[in-house]
Formats: C-alpha cells, sequence, structure tokens
C-alpha cells in the first residue's frame, strides 16, 4: 500500500491499466440517457452516447457527489489522501471534494489541477507516480502542483452542433460558421480555453493542432498524450504529425457529451524549469 492514496475522476481519460499501475482511485462520472443510466467505464458507455447524440435524445452527465469522494477516502485505507480535480472553472468537483474532507477522518488535501481531459490526466499521473515511489503527502501535492502548472493541450472539435446545444453562443455565429465548415482549435491552460483557429478541414485541423502545439513546448515536452471521442484514425493521424512515443487515449464519454465525437487533440507536460527539483 502507498503512503499516500491518490483518488481523481473520470474525466482524465487515464486508460484503466495505467490507474491500475499508479493505484489510481478513479471515480466514474454519472452518464444520464433516455434508456436509463450508466457510467463512464462501462462496456458500451460511449457507443450509447454518441448513438443518442447522433439522434437528438438529451443526453446529460453529473459530476461524483461528496458521498462518493468520501467514501472513496474512507475505502482508501491509508493515512493521507490526495484528491486531484479538473479545473474548478470547469466542473463542481473540487468543490465536493473539499466538503468531503472536511469530515473524513484521514488528512485530505485536494488539488485542483487547473486542467481538464487528459491535460487532467497528466497532472494525475505525475502526481501518482511520486506516491507509488513512496512519497510523502506533502511531495505528493507538490508533484500535481508543479505539474499543474507545466500542463498544457491543444485541440480541434469536429462539430459545432454540441456547442450549439450548450446555447453558450449567439446561434448566427454559429451558423456561420458551421455554413463554412469550419473546425474551432482550441488551447486549455490555467482553467482557461482560447480559440486559436478556425481551419475549414479536417486535415488543416490537425496540423493547425500540431503548429499550435509546437509553440507551446510539445517538441521538448516531458510526456504527451494524444486524445479522441470515438475518433481513433484521426489520433493516430495525429500522433504521427506530432511525432514522438505519446499515449493514446479516449476522451470519457461523459465529457463527450459536451463536444461530440470527433474532438482530438493533444495535451503535454512541459519540461521543468531549469533549477526546479522535480
Amino acid at each position: 500500500m502507498h503512503r499516500v492514496a491518490l483518488i481523481t475522476d473520470s474525466s482524465a481519460c487515464l486508460p484503466p491499466e495505467v490507474a491500475e499501475r499508479l493505484g489510481v482511485r478513479v471515480l466514474p462520472i454519472a452518464i444520464h440517457l433516455p434508456s436509463g443510466d450508466t457510467r463512464d467505464g462501462v462496456p458500451g458507455a460511449s457507443q450509447l452516447v454518441y448513438e443518442a447524440l447522433a439522434t437528438g435524445d438529451p443526453v446529460k452527465s453529473s459530476a461524483p457527489p461528496s458521498v462518493e469522494y468520501l467514501t472513496a477516502i474512507e475505502q482508501a485505507g491509508s493515512p493521507s489522501v490526495v484528491v486531484i480535480t479538473p479545473a474548478i472553472e470547469f466542473t463542481v468537483m473540487y468543490r465536493n471534494a473539499v466538503l468531503a474532507a472536511e469530515v473524513a477522518v484521514p488528512a485530505v488535501t485536494v488539488v485542483d489541477s487547473r486542467a481538464a481531459a487528459a491535460a487532467h490526466g497528466l497532472v494525475v499521473m505525475a502526481a501518482a507516480e511520486v506516491a507509488a515511489a513512496g512519497g510523502s503527502e506533502a511531495e505528493v501535492v507538490r508533484a500535481a502542483e508543479d505539474a499543474s502548472r507545466r500542463v498544457e493541450l491543444v485541440g480541434a472539435l469536429d462539430t459545432l452542433e454540441f456547442i450549439r446545444r450548450s446555447g453558450r453562443v449567439p446561434s448566427v455565429a454559429l451558423d456561420l460558421a458551421e455554413r463554412l465548415g469550419v473546425r474551432p482549435v482550441f488551447s486549455l491552460d490555467g482553467g482557461r480555453v482560447e480559440r486559436l483557429g478556425v481551419p475549414r478541414s479536417a486535415e488543416a485541423a490537425l496540423r493547425r493542432v500540431r503548429k499550435e502545439a509546437t509553440l507551446r513546448g510539445l517538441s521538448g515536452a516531458a510526456r504527451s498524450i494524444v486524445f479522441h471521442a470515438a475518433s481513433s484514425h484521426r489520433a493516430e493521424e495525429l500522433r504521427a504529425l506530432v511525432g514522438g512515443d505519446a499515449m493514446v487515449a479516449e476522451f470519457s464519454p461523459s465529457m463527450g457529451i459536451h463536444t461530440g465525437p470527433g474532438v482530438v487533440g493533444v495535451a503535454w507536460l512541459r519540461e521543468p524549469a531549469a533549477g526546479s527539483d522535480l
């Protein structure tokens, strides 16, 4: 048993074998479909989600509640527990975990990864490796916080349809963008999402992702993950474009609800600054 138990959620896009190898407890996000509820990680969940989205059925997700965090903390069996959540700007998970930590018996530290999706997963992996090596709670937390400052993500949407359904962007702007066939390229860093460009083909979108990621330090990355939502062939194309030995991971279907299928991108950890002891 590790000195420090590590808990996160399924939006981290950690392959099950990686979570198991590093001893990370992953709380699944619930998915609500007209046919009934399921969860991230359940076989067939992705197919159910994308089929429902394709037919226009309402699909929603809900973050692990505080009681699930509390149960996982108590079941960890460790005197120290670190919980790592996605950026507070994107989800209530940080707040839910903090509420659980306040009433838990073990010592619990909750860390906001300042990221989401595969970028969040890289922060979790960095902390988990320190925990697996026998690190103290302070060392695990420091590793997570350091990774949260170094992690970046660049990706591309394949369609604007699911942004339209959110109602957060004026429909007139979306109508024009869809007629032009654009595939927005975006970055995620420090809890912020920024639009980087609007390529008009899938191939151009991948090239723009590579260009933006390279400008931001991907070529010298300590570790990287290429991610996709039900689009493994595009993920492999991007992996070939960016080179290296990036891991490939699938978006959790609970996140695919908000982006739709076809999302592809890359997340990476920049090398530590000179003089860093991490």
